[in-house]
């Protein structure tokens, strides 16, 4: 059976929760990645709040970490420290919540692709950065039971990621295919390629759609909507040695409602 998550960004998760037990779907709580303000506020007392709900939740739970202005292979060995901190604290707490994944982005930046100026270039610095950086963090994750899973975000290609997952070789370090982004940011390689070249450690996948012009996180059935699931996206998916956890991302009761019956509806 497809293992179905449902996002949510609210730090209250009741409706949520009550759409997932509803389809035996889990959940992947992304307050404490895109709440700004609660790393350093309240996150104790909503973590008690979410643990109190999901006391006797059985499905999947997955979490999203910090990334707004994370940088963890910055040259600025301060930045890297607080990356460090946010993302050690995702770990903790997803931890106490009992999620399996805790989704991090890499955070590179295609548009700084020309070399400094008698040195190595952007991307072969950022892979060391980043190889440096995952490889301590995968440690920590083993220590809590947790799979990490390193999302595309602007990546134009899928060795970016991979190249690090490769080198850093963990069980505890994998990928999380983002497949609007890839729609959005990867304009030259189909997505079949991409799905092989990180198909050894594709374990987690982000699901929504677009019109092709910003991430809005839409429904997969939408109208208009670039991605057509059920004949480019699923298949692709089905593939696999072992199909990947669907998060359908999405905050909408609405728009997750409407995804779910496509998903359903889907006899292949």
């Amino acid at each position: 059976m497809q293992t179905i998550l449902l996002a949510t960004f609210q730090r209250d998760i009741t409706q949520h929760y009550e759409l997932a037990q509803k389809h035996n779907a889990g959940l992947e709580l992304q307050v404490y990645g895109y709440d700004t303000d609660l790393l350093d506020g309240e996150w104790r007392t909503v973590m008690k709040q979410h643990k109190a709900i999901l006391k006797n939740f059985e499905g999947e739970i997955g979490m999203h970490g910090a990334f707004i202005d994370m940088s963890p292979a910055s040259p600025d060995q301060r930045i890297v420290d607080v990356s460090r901190e946010r993302f050690l604290l995702n770990l903790d707490i997803a931890a106490d919540l009992g999620a399996r994944h805790v989704v991090f982005h890499t955070q590179f930046l295609p548009q700084a692709y020309r070399p400094v100026i008698g040195g190595p270039d952007y991307r072969t610095t950022w892979i060391r950065g980043q190889i440096d950086f995952w490889g301590p963090m995968a440690e920590e994750a083993i220590k809590r039971d947790i799979i990490i899973v390193l999302e595309n975000m602007w990546d134009p290609d899928p060795h970016i990621i991979g190249d690090v997952l490769k080198q850093v070789q963990s069980p505890n370090l994998c990928a999380c295919l983002d497949v609007g982004h890839f729609y959005l940011f990867s304009d030259y390689l189909p997505l079949q390629r991409w799905i092989e070249q990180i198909s050894d450690w594709l374990v987690y996948c982000h699901m929504n759609n677009h019109r092709g012009f910003y991430d809005e996180h839409l429904p997969l059935d939408v109208p208009g909507g670039v991605i057509d699931y059920k004949k480019d996206v699923i298949p692709l998916l089905r593939e696999l040695p072992t199909t990947p956890i669907w998060v359908l991302e999405m905050d909408e009761i609405e728009y997750l409602e409407s995804s779910l019956r496509y998903l359903e509806s889907d006899d292949g």
